[in-house]
């Protein structure tokens, strides 16, 4: 079994993953049924309704009172649907959330296996891909199909229990089958492309020169780490994170004394607050560091740069400034982790700070130790918190940037090279030897398999198969119907095919995911 090359927070979905994307878009794939909690299949772009994911997803929590989903770009600590500490922001709502990964004794979802259950008993053709088929109930959706009178295809690298349902089955490396099909069927695979966001906002503070205690050194982390990372898909999420942010500022504000806000020419001061979209605390798994200067000669003499990082989150940089200055441009650098490529490893954002009319004189908010800053004791409070937080805050912007882009058409092409290569040798080969005595017909009726020991016959007799199956029963790669991909226990990567697709992890195929699935 492949070694996992790279964390979930970090991969990028495989040639499948993508090809199955381009079948959902082009109308011939209905639905797809995941056992993977990898989130990959979302990150390729697929729609939350098109998927149903089994097992749960390691990116997600779930609200305990409305039931809404977060996606986030960061790992859940916890298994078994327990409370992450944060709370719902669906006005009205403020229920707690929990992960959503199912443990051993939890039972599936089931409002997600209902409609894999649906879409598995109207497809035409339910395509299992990279999964051993052995965990039960999930392993017996595609018979549905069967049952129904549709078709049963297999692709797996091992034997599975429903081999012997299957019209066809072909044991290979679901990317090199999922190329070629994508070729016959004219389907381009779409080019995958990871954004990531930050949050960037500011509170301001007005003071007195001689009174002012506002620090110009700024809150520096010195020790920068690669953590968790993770696609923000849910952009709801921005307004969470806005107020999480807004009494962070509020705490980090240091207190500014002899204030008379009316007085333009006074100093004043601000607190710059770079954070997670999610959360003020929550992990940016994709930035590594953040470079902090200002625009104009002059006013950098005034503010001096600041290179920001580290594992306490939010990060914070208190600045003075004098009363002559009107406006602040901040030039935000971040730098990457490794994971991001190499090509878009720094990004540059421009953030302006205009002097206002001050709403935080003297009063300093709690520091990051108080209890005040933990987490609220109810959703009631985490509510009131989250008001007072948007009354708070000065300005506030997302900023969006790309961190991964691959394009699957080179590797399509390989694959498919190596598959026709192998084939010729495998042909040549064949021709050499004497001629065998004729094999005794199959007893399997209607089901093609592809499972000799060489790569190349196992090629040639799988699209021979495939081709006589299509022809004895109409099939022109038309609209199909449900994917069961990916399961056990590594991760592999997930298939594609007409309705229903289901997939899973353990002694599959990885799928060329990087890192699984």
């Amino acid at each position: 079994m492949p070694k996992l090359q790279t964390s979930f927070v970090y991969a990028k979905p495989s040639l499948t993953h993508q090809a199955l994307l381009g079948l959902l878009q082009s109308g011939k794939l209905r639905y797809i049924c995941s056992q993977n909690v990898d989130s990959l299949h979302l990150r390729s772009g697929v729609s939350r309704d098109k998927i149903a994911e089994l097992h749960g997803n390691c990116f997600a929590e779930r609200c305990k009172k409305c039931k809404k989903e977060y996606v986030r770009d960061f790992e859940m600590d916890t298994v078994g649907f327990k409370l992450t500490g944060r709370h719902c922001t669906k006005p009205g709502c403020s229920g707690p959330l929990a992960d959503h990964i199912l443990d051993w004794e939890d039972a599936l979802p089931n409002a997600e296996f209902e409609a894999t259950k649906k879409h598995a008993s109207s497809a035409d053709l339910a395509l299992c891909l990279g999964t051993s088929l052995q965990i039960i109930p999930a392993a017996n959706l595609p018979l549905r199909t069967v049952k129904a009178g549709g078709k049963l295809a297999i692709i797996n690298l091992q034997a599975t229990p429903k081999d012997n349902k299957a019209a066809v089955v072909i044991h290979a490396k679901v990317d090199e089958i999922m190329a070629v099909v994508m070729q016959r069927l004219g389907v381009p695979i779409p080019l995958f492309m990871r954004t990531d966001q930050v949050l960037l906002s500011h509170i301001i503070m007005q003071g007195s020169p001689e009174q002012d205690n506002l620090k110009q050194e700024g809150t520096e982390q010195q020790e920068g780490r690669n953590r968790h990372r993770a696609t923000p898909m849910d952009q709801s999420a921005d307004a969470a994170a806005t107020a999480d942010t807004e009494q962070s500022l509020a705490a980090a504000a240091p207190a500014v004394a002899g204030t008379n806000s009316s007085n333009n020419d006074s100093n004043w001061g601000f607190t710059l607050c770079i954070s997670s979209i999610h959360g003020s605390s929550c992990p940016m798994p994709m930035i590594l560091s953040a470079h902090v200067s200002f625009q104009a000669s002059a006013t950098a003499d005034v503010l001096p740069a600041a290179e920001l990082s580290g594992e306490q989150l939010p990060w914070k940089l208190h600045r003075q400034c004098p009363g002559s200055l009107k406006e602040v441009t901040v030039l935000v650098q971040l730098t990457l982790v490794d994971a991001a490529d190499a090509d878009k490893r720094s990004h540059e954002f421009k953030y302006a700070i205009v002097r206002t009319q001050c709403r935080h004189p003297t009063t300093p908010g709690p520091s990051n130790n108080s209890s005040s800053s933990q987490r609220p004791r109810s959703s009631k409070q985490a509510t009131n918190q989250q008001r007072q937080q948007e009354e708070q805050l000065d300005g506030s912007k997302v900023f969006s940037f790309i961190t991964q882009m691959h394009d699957y058409a080179t590797k399509q092409q390989e694959l498919i090279a190596q598959l026709e290569s192998a084939a010729k040798e495998s042909r040549q080969e064949a021709a050499a030897q004497p001629a065998a005595p004729s094999a005794a017909p199959s007893k399997a009726k209607g089901r093609g398999r592809l499972g000799n020991s060489r790569q190349g016959s196992k090629w040639q007799q799988g699209i021979q198969t495939q081709a006589q199956h299509n022809q004895q029963n109409g099939v022109d790669g038309g609209d199909t119907g449900v994917v069961l991909s990916g399961q056990n226990g590594t991760s592999s990567s997930p298939g594609a095919s007409p309705e229903v697709a289901q997939d899973s992890h353990a002694d599959t195929d990885p799928g060329g995911a990087s890192g699984g699935e």
